[in-house]
């Protein structure tokens, strides 16, 4: 006759645990607080894209430092503009909101100011030159 290995059981074994099946999950919603913006002030919402952008058919450069790839999608009064990582930004008309909805989720963060948020995301300037992809 063979032993099997014997285990001790305690109350943090995962053995004693019920089946999943038996408990109800239940993940809260933990929703993020948007500021309301300052009189004269607009929300802005920001999405990185590191990818090109291919808006119909062929692919958007910056007019300034000519990057084509790693951009923040910034998306303001159904307007959206364009930020490479050397800080030149503009409204791009080839990207509609549509796009920008597409590849925006939820809100991680909140700035109360655009120039903090364009140095915490890395569009300010100070990666010149730099891709992260």
């Amino acid at each position: 006759m063979t032993d099997s290995p014997r285990r001790d059981l305690n109350s943090n074994d995962p053995a004693d645990l019920p089946p999943l099946a038996d408990v109800e999950l239940h993940i809260p919603d933990y929703p993020v607080m948007v500021p309301e913006p300052a009189p004269g002030g607009a929300v802005i919402r920001a999405v990185p894209y590191l990818d090109e952008l291919n808006a119909r058919g062929f692919v958007i450069t910056c007019p300034e430092c000519k990057a084509r790839r790693d951009w923040l999608l910034l998306e303001t009064r159904s307007m959206v503009f364009v930020r490479c990582r050397c800080g030149h930004e503009w409204r791009e008309r080839e990207v509609d909101v549509e796009f920008f909805e597409e590849n925006f989720a939820y809100p991680e963060r909140s700035w109360q100011d655009a120039g903090d948020a364009m140095v915490a995301l890395g569009f300010s300037g100070e990666f010149r030159g730099i891709y992260f992809n």
